[in-house]
């Protein structure tokens, strides 16, 4: 029978696909796109086919490099253990036009041969999850011998133009991948350092071609400033290989740039043209313009007359020009690129690509990879100025600032950190305004040569200046200026950045930062002098943005003003060249400032909250995934953990209730109490949960328990049928969730529209977290814990399959090993004789000392377990917050003969097999 399917029928296209293999005689498939991921899915069906007698063929392609490497190794061992039941061919370059161009090959088609019938499949499915599982896909089956004959008429003429798959074959496709992930091409001049993609682009290139494998037209690239955007957007352009393009760019300055960029990639294979008030070369393939030119022009362009366009500096793009150009034309591909997706008019730019962002990389990540140079940070006690908030406003901070006292202040330190050996000056200096930039200007002319900038200057005076800046023969020496420098503009030979106006956002300040931070020739760093003044609320702030430059940040106190008295030496960056230095007296006063304060208050939290909000350009609520991957985006569990008015928050949901948030949608009670429930697992540490909450969304609230269970088992790289039956048995327990043998259903929940859309930005912020802080776990089967990483105690039990809500601290004894829960600094209403002495004695040796009143039998058996794990925190909580442990790692427990106190505890030396990082090393050691 002849029958539509896709990923919503009552019948899918991967049932159909299923049993299909299980039922027929022989089968060829000609597919273009498989990833491992997705034939997973079906291979127990082809093994069991080829295991009974059936026949098989398959033909796939290395058109656009995206089937993958794993999946071409299977279908060779088939060929091994199968030589005269199935065979594979491959198509490598095989099609070619009249014109000598390569011809994509994007078939989807499968054959099925009965004992009674023959049978069609096709539409638009690839052998991907996301094609098999969730895509829009639009399949049938026809059974038809007069189509299945001229399908096999056109099958049989790919199988003989294409190749056998062999060995040889697959070494020189995954030799291709390499060079594809480095090139791109094998056929332009690789010899060009400038032509090869760098780690950042290398690793969003890979994104870009996944987003579009899932079917998506637009991305978002989010990547720091100096990292190379515009050559991503060549390189992906390449890959995509339009035959007309697009670049749309703000600044007239920036047009050549990108010009001549995306000539070094694709050479003379492509005509280049620029379109402004002054050339209207509209013929080229490649036509660059400014947005202003561009949507006053839009009625000599057909909607679809670009394939691939590009928004650079995309933040602007909900301007009304920009808007005109996206909303006018139809391309298969649009991608933004940006530095930071903050949104100047408020507008929403997320949503303009979809909110698909394939890839932000974070400041750290670029310096650690050599993509930008290491700054020197330096934040300088001003005592001339007065940063308070009346202080700032009018003209008596610009009379301040500019007064010659303070003017020789400013003079002194940059002499004292400039480059020695009379290196010309080349410093940025960002002001509060345009006063502000015109009177240091000319206050400091006094002492170097400078100019300022403002929106005033045309492009061909910012371009004279930057020029000037950089060139080591001109007089230029600083560079005033407000906002203009806060994007896309090149000015890589700057050595020094001068902070010289009161930045209270964490967002602002690293933006400009990053001005400074392009790589340059003989520049091995650049310089930052901060004139921190007197605000400490400021500074407590700037010291949020530099921490938030460590490797796994979390916003503790603790932890930050332990990175304030260190010079922040443990965000782990001074082996990379990064030095930050603030001098001693007000290091104390920002600790003093932290100690004192409640940043678990409405007061702050909301301010974190709107500043956020502004950033994003939200008019609504920020979503959940907004929160992933951003260097700027606050830690949403502060906000699910928050006390506001004497009410602990349970979710991000009842935070925004509770700030009085009124754009979010309306929920009843059930729903309300399931959201928190879901929002208190966060941050995973298993999916288990997540992907069965979702399973259930996708099929309106109640499913199979085995088709959970295979769900599940497709999602995860290291599935555990014991963590699946432990996960479901805790979620009935909680009345949330009903499980029974066979179905697994919601308990009275009304599952609307917007209760849905919630749920699954709440669940995909849960998987991508976990994604993320958990991959070296997912991809193991040695290690159940991560080093290092931060666990509840409901977490560990979870882990480790037991029940979840026995939360009583101390010890567990399971099968054998021992697991200790240990505050290092006991709560000040705590019994002295329940204060035990814990903490490193060495690097690789942790005191451990046992609760008061151990029983003989509680002794014995720790004395006897094989092992200890050891999960440590500082304090209990903070703020009202409770915090979580760091899991340090297990080792052998020695037990210290005679260390019995008159409480009754035990001394125990864990000997690790991991030695402690610096940073937790002294966090967590001995005092003494």
């Amino acid at each position: 029978m002849n029958r539509f399917y896709t990923n919503y029928t009552d019948v899918r296209f991967i049932d159909k696909l299923k049993k299909n293999l299980d039922d027929c005689q022989s089968f060829c498939f000609s597919v273009s796109f498989i990833k491992k991921a997705g034939l997973k899915l079906i291979i127990p069906n082809i093994d069991a086919a080829l295991a009974r007698g059936a026949k098989g063929r398959l033909i796939t392609t290395t058109y656009q490099n995206f089937t993958d490497i794993d999946s071409l190794e299977y279908f060779f061992s088939l060929k091994t253990k199968y030589p005269d039941q199935f065979d594979c061919h491959l198509d490598k370059d095989c099609f070619i036009d009249k014109s000598g161009n390569k011809v994509g090959f994007h078939s989807k088609g499968y054959l099925f041969k009965f004992y009674d019938h023959n049978e069609l499949l096709v539409g638009s499915s690839n052998i991907t999850v996301y094609a098999l599982l969730k895509n829009v896909e639009w399949d049938v089956s026809l059974i038809d011998d007069d189509i299945y004959s001229q399908a096999m008429t056109e099958f049989d003429y790919l199988w003989d133009k294409t190749h056998s798959l062999s060995r040889d074959l697959i070494a020189e496709y995954r030799t291709r991948l390499f060079y594809a992930i480095e090139r791109w091409d094998m056929d332009y001049d690789v010899a060009n350092a400038d032509t090869k993609p760098n780690y950042m682009q290398r690793t969003a290139l890979k994104e870009l071609n996944r987003i579009r494998a899932m079917g998506n037209t637009k991305a978002l690239v989010c990547a720091a400033a100096g990292s190379g955007k515009t050559f991503l957007a060549a390189f992906d352009a390449r890959n995509f290989n339009p035959d007309r393009l697009l670049y749309i760019v703000q600044e007239g300055s920036i047009l050549m740039k990108s010009y001549e960029t995306f000539s070094k990639v694709f050479g003379a294979d492509k005509t280049y043209g620029i379109y402004n008030k002054d050339f209207k070369e509209i013929n080229a393939d490649f036509l660059f313009s400014t947005n202003i030119t561009m949507a006053n022009s839009l009625e000599l362009f057909d909607r679809r007359h670009f394939d691939y366009i590009i928004i650079d500096e995309c933040h602007h793009a909900t301007a009304e020009t920009y808007k005109k150009i996206i909303e006018y034309f139809e391309p298969q591909f649009l991608l933004g690129i940006t530095a930071t997706p903050e949104r100047m008019d408020g507008e929403d730019v997320f949503g303009l690509f979809d909110q698909n962002i394939p890839y932000e990389l974070r400041l750290r990540d670029a310096i650690v990879n050599g993509l930008v140079v290491p700054f020197k940070y330096y934040g300088i006690r001003d005592e001339f100025i007065e940063y308070g908030i009346a202080a700032t406003k009018g003209h008596k901070f610009v009379e301040q600032f500019s007064d010659e006292k303070h003017c020789d202040f400013i003079y002194n330190m940059i002499e004292k950190h400039r480059l020695p050996g009379g290196k010309k000056l080349k410093a940025l200096a960002f002001c509060r305004d345009v006063s502000h930039a015109i009177r240091m200007s000319q206050a400091m002319g006094e002492y170097y040569n400078t100019r300022y900038l403002t929106g005033k200057n045309t492009v061909g005076e910012r371009v004279r200046a930057y020029k000037e800046l950089q060139d080591d023969d001109d007089d230029l020496e600083i560079l005033f200026t407000v906002d203009i420098l806060n994007e896309g503009v090149d000015i890589p030979g700057v050595n020094m950045v001068l902070f010289l106006r009161p930045t209270d956002s964490q967002t602002i300040f690293i933006q400009q930062l990053g001005r400074g931070l392009r790589k340059y020739e003989n520049k091995d760093f650049v310089t930052v002098l901060d004139f921190i003044g007197n605000d400490y609320k400021r500074s407590v702030q700037i010291a949020f943005a530099l921490g938030g430059l460590s490797e796994n940040f979390v916003v503790e106190k603790k932890l930050i003003s332990a990175l304030v008295k260190d010079d922040f030496r443990s965000i782990g960056l001074m082996d990379y060249g990064v030095e930050i230095h603030i001098d001693d007296l007000s290091k104390k006063d920002i600790i003093c400032f932290i100690d004192e304060v409640n940043f678990n208050t409405k007061k702050y939290l909301e301010q974190d909250y709107l500043n956020f909000k502004k950033y994003i350009g939200s008019e609504e609520y920020p979503r959940h995934v907004d929160y992933l991957n951003n260097d700027y985006a606050p830690d949403i569990m502060k906000f699910m953990q928050s006390r506001i008015h004497g009410v602990k928050s349970k979710s991000y949901y009842s935070f925004l209730k509770a700030i009085d948030e009124k754009n979010i949608p309306s929920f009843d009670e059930r729903q309300e109490a399931f959201i928190d429930y879901v929002s208190d697992m966060l941050p995973i540490v298993r999916p288990d949960e997540y992907l069965i909450i979702e399973k259930l969304l996708d099929n309106v609230g109640e499913c199979r328990v085995d088709e959970l269970e295979e769900y599940v088992k497709n999602s995860v790289e290291h599935y555990s049928p014991a963590m699946f039956k432990h996960a479901l048995k805790y979620m009935h327990k909680k009345g949330h969730v009903l499980c029974s043998d066979r179905i697994v259903r919601f308990n009275d929940i009304n599952i609307t529209v917007e209760f849905d859309e919630y749920l699954r930005d709440l669940i995909n912020y849960g998987i991508g977290r976990y994604d993320v802080e958990f991959y070296e776990i997912n991809n193991s089967t040695e290690r159940l814990f991560k080093l290092w990483a931060k666990f509840k105690k409901r977490q560990i039990k979870e882990l480790l399959q037991k029940d979840p809500d026995d939360i009583q601290l101390g010890t567990n004894v399971y099968d054998g090993v021992a697991y200790a829960y240990v505050t290092i600094h006991k709560a000040s209403s705590t019994k002295e004789n329940l204060k035990y002495v814990d903490g490193y004695i060495d690097s690789r040796t942790f005191q451990w000392e046992t609760v008061a009143h151990i029983t003989d039998k509680e002794l014995s058996s720790l004395k006897n377990s094989s092992e200890m794990h050891l999960f440590v925190r500082k304090t209990d909580s903070e703020d009202g917050i409770q915090l979580p442990f760091t899991y340090i790692g297990s080792g052998k427990m020695e037990y210290i003969e005679g260390s019995k106190k008159p409480n009754g505890a035990h001394l125990f030396n864990i000997r690790l097999t991991e030695e402690a990082p610096e940073d937790i090393y002294y966090d967590f050691k001995l005092p003494g």
